[in-house]
C-alpha cells in the first residue's frame, strides 16, 4: 500500500491497528505508559486518532461532551499525550496535526509530551509545564549521592520512627485511604473509576504498590506504574502521621534502591508547585518541559482555561 508521508488522517479507534499503534509507540522517543492503547481504553470513554503517513506519527485525541459540545481534553491520570513517533518531530509537524484537528471540536485542550515543541500561532494559548524525572540507571548509592541535603534529612528522621514498608496492600485499599485522606473532594464514581484503573495495569504486570503502616493502618502509600522505558509516580497519599513521619521520602527512596541500575526513568508527574517540586528534585530529579495547548473556535472563545 503506498502512503502518502505528508497525509494526515483521522481514524476512529476502532479503525487502528493495535499491535501496530502499540509499536509505534514502544519505539517512540516520547515512549511512555498513556498513549498505549490499552491505557487509554481505560482512561478514557472515548478516543480517535490523527495519522501521519502508515503508522509513522500518531496523535490520540481523547474526547468527550459537555453541554452538547465535542471538546479535547486530557483525561485524568495521562499527564502527557501529543505527538509520538520513532522520529523527530519539529514544530512544523505539531501545527500540521493542530491544524488537522476536525472543526467538529469547538475546544481542545490537552498536554504534548516533551519531545514535542509546539509554535505559537494566534489561535492557540500555549504555555509550559514542568515535570521532573530521575534516570535510574546507576547504582542506588550513586543515586543517592545526588539527593539533596533536605530529602536526606527528611529520610533519617522517617527511618527514626521504623514503621515497616508494606506490599500486600490491594488497589481497592489503596483507594479506600485516598478516599479518607484526599485533599479534593471527589465523587464515588471517580474512586471507583480509579480503582478499576489500577487493577488494570496490575493485572497486566504493569503497576506496583508501596506503602508504610503498622498492621492494618497505612501511613502513606503510592502507585507506580511502568511502561516499556518509565517508571510512572501515578498516585500518592499520605495521612497526617505520615507526613509527620515522612512516609512518602522513604517510599520512594525504597523504589529508587528496587530498581536502581535498571535504565528505567522514574517519572514524577510534575509539578508546577514549589513545594512539591522540591520533594521531586530532593531526589535528584531534573526537571522536564512539556507543553499545553488550548485552542477556542468561534463562538466559544470566551471560555477560560
Amino acid at each position: 500500500m503506498n502512503v502518502d508521508k505528508s497525509e494526515i488522517r483521522y481514524l476512529h479507534r476502532k479503525e487502528l491497528d493495535e499491535e501496530r499503534w502499540n509499536s509505534t509507540i514502544a519505539a517512540s522517543r516520547a515512549e511512555t505508559l498513556y498513549p498505549y492503547s490499552w491505557y487509554l481504553d481505560r482512561a478514557s470513554a472515548h478516543w480517535s486518532a490523527l495519522m501521519m503517513g502508515d503508522y509513522q506519527y500518531l496523535m490520540p485525541l481523547v474526547w468527550k461532551r459537555k453541554w452538547g459540545i465535542p471538546l479535547i481534553y486530557q483525561p485524568f491520570y495521562t499527564q502527557q499525550l501529543g505527538i509520538f513517533s520513532e522520529e523527530y518531530v519539529d514544530p512544523h509537524i505539531a501545527s500540521r496535526f493542530l491544524e488537522h484537528i476536525p472543526s467538529r471540536f469547538r475546544v481542545v485542550q490537552f498536554n504534548f509530551n516533551a519531545q514535542n515543541l509546539v509554535g505559537e500561532a494566534p489561535e492557540r494559548i500555549v504555555s509550559d509545564r514542568l515535570n521532573y524525572i530521575l534516570p535510574m540507571t546507576e547504582g542506588y548509592e550513586g543515586i543517592r549521592a545526588g539527593y539533596s541535603t533536605n530529602a536526606s534529612r527528611n529520610l533519617k528522621k522517617g527511618e527514626e520512627f521504623q514503621t515497616p514498608l508494606l506490599k500486600e496492600v490491594t488497589c481497592r485499599e489503596l483507594v479506600d485511604f485516598k478516599r479518607k485522606h484526599d485533599v479534593l473532594e471527589r465523587r464515588e464514581s471517580q474512586y471507583l473509576w480509579l480503582t478499576g484503573l489500577l487493577e488494570h495495569l496490575v493485572e497486566r504486570k504493569a503497576g506496583t504498590i508501596y506503602t508504610i503502616g503498622r498492621g492494618e493502618e497505612l501511613n502513606a502509600g503510592a502507585f507506580f506504574a511502568f511502561s516499556r522505558h518509565r517508571a510512572i509516580y501515578l498516585l500518592s497519599v499520605s495521612s497526617d502521621t505520615g507526613k509527620e513521619q515522612r512516609s512518602m521520602f522513604r517510599i520512594v527512596d525504597r523504589f529508587i534502591r528496587d530498581h536502581a541500575e535498571s535504565g528505567l526513568t522514574l517519572d514524577f508527574e510534575g509539578s508546577n508547585i514549589p513545594s512539591v517540586a522540591r520533594f521531586f528534585s530532593g531526589f535528584g530529579a531534573r526537571p522536564e518541559v512539556y507543553q499545553s495547548v488550548g485552542i477556542r473556535k468561534f463562538p466559544f472563545k470566551w471560555l477560560k482555561r
